[in-house]
């Protein structure tokens, strides 16, 4: 777990360029990115799981890096489709890396997928041009990954999973705040509660890593009996 600390001290590192500015906004956007930048090389050192599960985490984390970088400038329309199309693979990598085509399509399931369509129905009058499909396609891949990493856990129930489909959840509740702060009307705090969840959100989903190939008898709930 020493590798973590590489993200404890990007994550100072851009706390306190967020206080106290650095010179120039391309310095404030690598501060930005490299907390989430440092977590491929815990995903990779750490992980316990198999190799394909944490090499498409991994690459998904670098991507949600360069989106972080992107989104530095989100007030940018430019930037900001950059950015999005960014995450867009992130979360695309995540839901592959959750077994996506096993999803169970249970009540769970269609809670999301119908959260997933009031979410895109709420944003979309803020929505003009390319923005209007690309806000799409990013609403069905996030809320796919979430409903991969819900359908996992329910398979059999682990920490680690626990914690794919905890970063998952948190990972909606910050884009959401991030979109309806853009899109739609403006949310105290939200450049706060967007970060934090976001944050906790990438750290959970590298978190689950750390799960064993072959989990010991007695620590699962699996439905296969």
């Amino acid at each position: 777990m020493k590798t973590f600390g590489l993200f404890v001290v990007s994550m100072a590192a851009y706390l306190t360029s967020v206080y106290i500015p650095p010179p120039n906004e391309l310095l404030g956007a690598v501060f930005k990115s490299l907390p989430v930048a440092t977590l491929p090389i815990f995903v990779q050192v750490e992980h316990k799981c198999h190799a394909s599960y944490a090499r498409r985490l991994a690459v998904g984390l670098l991507f949600s890096a360069v989106g972080d970088f992107c989104l530095y400038w989100v007030h940018s329309p430019e930037w900001f489709i950059l950015g999005l199309l960014a995450f867009a693979v992130a979360q695309l990598l995540y839901a592959l890396a959750f077994d996506v085509t096993r999803v169970t399509f249970d009540g769970i399931t269609v809670v999301t997928m119908a959260t997933a369509v009031l979410t895109y129905a709420y944003v979309l009058p803020g929505l003009k041009g390319a923005l209007t499909a690309l806000v799409a396609m990013y609403v069905i891949l996030i809320f796919s990954m979430t409903a991969a990493a819900t359908s996992r856990l329910r398979q059999s129930v682990t920490w680690p999973r626990a914690f794919a489909c905890a970063g998952a959840v948190l990972f909606v509740v910050s884009d959401f705040v991030l979109a309806v702060n853009k899109f739609r009307a403006p949310i105290p705090y939200a450049r706060f509660l967007n970060l934090s969840t976001y944050f906790v959100a990438q750290c959970l989903i590298a978190l689950s890593v750390l799960e064993s190939k072959e989990v010991p008898k007695g620590m699962t709930k699996s439905k296969a009996k």
